[in-house]
């Protein structure tokens, strides 16, 4: 998500394929939010970038992915986080999640509610199970996108 913490504003990009939606596997480092964790792809607004010029760079800097349409879903104020300030946005998934080509993290997998729900998802790529993101605030976002699609 956020490359720095003092930032007050992120882009989150949620791309879905059926009942699914595509959550990243974030780095291990210590100067971001959530490190090891599986959550939404995205990451800070560059100064002088609006959150729909960010949502474009960032999805294409995590996985080369270019969406004809990115929808707005949704603003959350993370209080976990400072009072960051979280700008939702969803596009279908056109791509095989097997020929994703990671620019960012660990690993990407396309999970349902339910698994997402769960202490841990599995990591093929890495083997082993690691702990999702902020669960309130992942089921909080995955609602407001599964309103949008009911529309």
């Amino acid at each position: 998500m956020a490359k720095n913490m003092s930032l007050s504003e992120v882009v989150v990009i949620i791309p879905y394929t059926d009942s699914k939606v595509l959550l990243q596997l974030r780095d291990i480092k210590d100067d971001i939010p959530f490190p090891g964790c599986w959550g939404f792809l995205g990451g800070s607004i560059g100064a002088g970038e609006t959150p729909e010029n960010a949502v474009e760079r960032e999805l294409f800097e995590a996985i080369g992915y270019r969406p004809g349409v990115m929808n707005k879903i949704g603003l959350d104020i993370i209080t976990e986080l400072k009072n960051l300030h979280s700008h939702a946005f969803c596009c279908p998934s056109v791509t095989p999640v097997e020929k994703i080509k990671l620019g960012e993290g660990l690993d990407v997998g396309l999970f349902l509610l339910e698994e997402i729900m769960t202490e841990g998802l599995y990591s093929c790529k890495m083997r082993k199970s690691f702990p999702v993101a902020e669960k309130t605030y992942l089921y909080n976002t995955l609602r407001k996108l599964w309103e949008y699609l009911k529309r």
